[in-house]
């Protein structure tokens, strides 16, 4: 095509040289008028897209604060604020607004080269082919050749239109926000539009009253109770879908304690009034606004709940107060002395939503040593300490708790003993005052039980120090003779130092303290101390488990636990190696148990806390506080030559009167079925005994002379009895509540066959022999650590003592008779009319031969 062009230039015939096509548009005025139409619409979308992302930047700013102030009016700031602050905001809010919409002015249609130039760019054309369109040739170089050369240029630049693209706007404008204020603006739009139901225009006004903005009529009111947390009890709705479900005849049941919350919005004069016994009540008003009121009230009573607006009544229900009750707790057994001396307590503590804690408090009866006529300064409080609750949420049930009381100057007293338990609520339950002796311990060592004494009235008597101070010294006047070591010497030394020294009843309680320590290494060195720091370790561990301390902190305490567990068997080895010949005999039956068990159920009780089973946890570690205290009861025994041996002749003379009881009550028998038997003979007219040669039975001054020696022998051994307590009691032995009572029933076994009443004194008889086995089996336990000595081993029905034929074997020691269970008055009634119906039926000869047989051989030995 070029050649042709140039051929047809040099021979002056350019016009028939170029096609007609291009001839056509080599016209002389080719410009904007000439363009497509493709580009004429890319040119207008190019300067929109232009424009908008002139304007975009700006306009968002001026919306984002406009939903700013719709968003916060509808939500009610206006009403919150005071009026004169609530214009102040909103002209602030149009000052930001006009400030914002100020570069809007500047703001210009784009030119049309603007909008070739995006065109270009975002088509990617290099050249700027488009501005092409609009060149055109200057007059003087209009001749054929500029002219065909120019054609061919224009057709190359519309062949370019064919990729031509506008594209869309790109404003941008988060550029111009970057703490995403736009997001904030969006979300309180949204929420304010459903906050201000109906009340969309009325909020947007700032200075509106606030009677203008609420309604005449109560758009929502909400209405419900919350119970107290510690019942588990979810809330109940009084108003909404739940509340349609309820029956509205029956009242509405929440338990004492419960908050009543009443939420209003849109309420011109809310009015809610509690009607009950004690007349109406207003509720106390939370935060309150024109538009929205909350009142709170806590439900003590049953009453009629009423709503009321402007007078008129909204809504009403019946409230019904479930009553909290007071926890209850009280003892299940009389308090157990541990052969250590610890005090166990076993009890019933429970409540109708869970108890929160239970102590027990220790109060003077007869304190022994304290002369209540001198002006005393005690320097030892009354005992009070935590006790163990049940496991589970509610903390209620049966429990135990083992409790160390000796050291207190109060052992060995009378005193009363009152449990208390607290619930959620704050109240109080206290059980019955319960009389008993404080367990104390007994001290073998003459110069231990001297310093206890002295400690005593000391802790007793602040006033008494200077008589300490002498006794003291009584005490180390001779110490070749009363203080067996160095050490002892040594300690008592220091502790008379630290009681002259003292000047205050701080001090002397220290000295209270180092006393009763002092006293405990005298007895039996080490072990005492490392039993009292195993037992506060326990206790510790205890109360981190109730209250629900971290994982470290049980991890720490049981790791003291554990070495304070060794330190008591390292002590408790040395006691054993210092003194093999306070050995006690091994039960062959008895459950053996080591250290490494007791270790193992310690990281058993760490592992529990760690996964959350608390309750878990207490329990096994009260099992092994058991265990500890079963094996102290088989420990050695520090116990001095003569005291045992007296302890074991009071033991072989109660096996005497045993055997003497159980004849006495024979004898009792046999003279009661004597009786019987003349009565029976007197009502059926036969001879009186020994009339007309008639043998075998007694006559009356026979009988009253049997009775008269009953009599007599019931009277010697109740007298022997109280003689055998009078003798312990000098010996320092302790007293035993059975044998006590079997002196009595003894008493009323005598007074009765001097009466004549045999079948009476039948029945007193046994009772006192059972309270005489039990007191004689009490005293030996005490004696040889709970029945494992020598004798005692194996009398809960141990197979061993009993030989092929299911009969017991001789044992040693004494004989309580307790193998054989003496009948009460109730079973010796039974077996008295068993017998008369047998003698009925024996003595009515229409029965057969065959029955009367057996009848008579029943009878044989009676």
């Amino acid at each position: 095509m070029s050649g042709q062009i140039a051929r047809a230039v040099e021979a002056g015939h350019l016009n028939e040289a170029l096609p007609p096509d291009l001839t056509e548009d080599v016209a002389p005025r080719v410009g904007v008028r000439n363009a497509p139409r493709q580009l004429e619409r890319a040119l207008v979308q190019a300067s929109a897209s232009l424009w908008w992302e002139r304007v975009w930047p700006t306009l968002q700013s001026v919306v984002i604060a406009v939903a700013l102030y719709v968003g916060l009016s509808w939500l009610g700031l206006w009403t919150l604020l005071p009026a004169w602050l609530s214009i102040a905001a909103a002209v602030g809010f149009l000052g930001a607004v006009l400030w914002l919409a100020r570069p809007l002015l500047s703001v210009r249609w784009p030119s049309r080269a603007d909008a070739l130039a995006r065109i270009e760019r975002v088509s990617g054309f290099s050249h700027r082919p488009l501005a092409t369109l609009d060149d055109r040739l200057f007059d003087v170089g209009d001749t054929p050749q500029t002219r065909a050369l120019w054609a061919l240029h224009q057709r190359r630049a519309r062949e370019a239109l064919a990729g031509l693209k506008a594209g869309g706007p790109r404003p941008e404008a988060f550029r111009k926000d970057p703490y995403a204020l736009r997001a904030l603006a969006a979300m309180l739009l949204v929420v304010g539009f459903f906050t201000a139901a109906g009340l969309h225009w009325q909020r947007l006004v700032p200075f509106a009253s606030s009677a203008d903005a609420v309604s005449a009529a109560p758009l929502r009111i909400d209405a419900w109770i919350t119970p107290p947390v510690y019942t588990g009890r979810a809330p109940v709705f009084l108003t909404g879908a739940s509340a349609d479900l309820r029956d509205t005849d029956q009242p509405v049941s929440v338990p004492e304690g419960s908050e009543l919350i009443v939420r209003a919005q849109g309420v011109s004069d809310l009015d809610v009034q509690l009607v009950g016994a004690g007349g109406p009540a207003s509720m106390e008003s939370g935060p309150e606004t024109a538009a929205a009121v909350s009142l709170r009230h806590v439900l003590e009573v049953s009453a009629n709940l009423e709503i009321r607006n402007g007078g008129d009544l909204v809504n009403a229900w019946r409230i019904s107060i479930e009553p909290d009750s007071a926890p209850s707790i009280r003892l299940l057994d009389d308090p157990q002395e541990q052969f250590s001396g610890a005090l166990k307590l076993s009890y019933l503590a429970d409540d109708d939503h869970g108890l929160v804690s239970a102590s027990a408090e220790v109060r003077p009866v007869r304190v022994l040593g304290l002369d209540r006529k001198k002006k005393t300064r005690p320097l030892a409080a009354k005992p009070e300490f935590p006790l163990s609750l049940a496991g589970g949420e509610r903390k209620s049930g049966a429990a135990e708790t083992i409790r160390d009381l000796t050291s207190h100057p109060w052992a060995g007293s009378k005193v009363d003993l009152v449990l208390s338990a607290r619930d959620h609520a704050g109240q109080a339950g206290y059980s019955t005052p319960h009389r008993f002796t404080l367990p104390q311990r007994r001290f073998s060592k003459p110069l231990a039980r001297a310093v206890v004494e002295q400690r005593r009235d000391l802790a007793l008597d602040a006033n008494a120090q200077m008589r300490v101070v002498d006794a003291f010294d009584a005490l180390m006047l001779a110490p070749e003779r009363f203080i067996d070591d160095t050490k002892t010497y040594l300690g008592m030394d220091f502790a008379r130092t630290r009681l002259i020294a003292a000047t205050s009843d701080d001090e002397l309680r220290e000295v209270v303290d180092l006393l009763w320590d002092l006293a405990l290494t005298i007895e039996d060195g080490d072990l005492s101390l490392a039993e009292r720091a195993l037992r506060d370790a326990q206790e510790a561990l205890r109360r981190a488990l109730e209250d629900g301390a971290s994982d470290e902190e049980i991890a720490r305490l049981t790791q003291e636990l554990r070495e304070a567990m060794n330190e008591y068997f390292q002590a408790l080895a040395e006691q054993m190696r210092q003194n093999p010949q306070s050995m006690q005999p091994m039960d062959p039956n008895a459950q053996s148990m080591r250290p490494q068990d007791l270790d193992e159920m310690l990281s058993r009780i760490e592992e529990l806390a760690k996964t959350g089973s608390r309750d878990a946890a207490r329990e096994l570690l009260a099992q092994m506080q058991r265990m500890m205290e079963n094996m102290q009861a088989g420990r050695p025994q520090m116990m001095q030559d003569g005291m045992s041996q007296e302890m074991m002749e009071a033991l072989n003379e109660l096996g005497e009167m045993i055997q003497r009881q159980q004849e006495l009550m024979d004898q009792t028998h046999q003279f009661d079925q004597q009786q019987q038997q003349n009565r029976s003979g007197d009502q059926q007219g036969q001879p009186r005994p020994g009339e007309n040669g008639q043998q075998g039975a007694m006559t009356p001054q026979e009988l009253a002379e049997a009775l008269k020696q009953l009599q007599q022998g019931q009277g010697d051994l109740g007298r022997q009895l109280q003689q055998l307590l009078d003798q312990m009691a000098e010996q320092g032995m302790p007293q035993n509540g059975e044998l006590g009572r079997a002196g009595e029933e003894m008493a009323n076994a005598r007074d009765s066959l001097g009466q004549g009443e045999s079948g009476q004194a039948l029945g007193q008889q046994g009772s006192a022999l059972e309270a005489l086995r039990q007191g004689a089996q009490g005293l030996a336990e005490q004696m040889l650590g709970q029945g494992q000595g020598p004798g005692m081993a194996g009398r809960q029905g141990n197979p061993q003592d009993e030989d092929p034929l299911g009969r017991p074997r001789r044992t040693e020691g004494p004989d309580f008779g307790d193998r054989v269970r003496v009948p009460d008055e109730i079973d010796v009634q039974r077996a008295r009319r068993i017998l008369e119906e047998l003698r009925k039926r024996f003595s009515d000869p229409g029965r057969p031969m065959l029955e009367l047989d057996y009848l008579e051989r029943l009878l044989r030995r009676y």
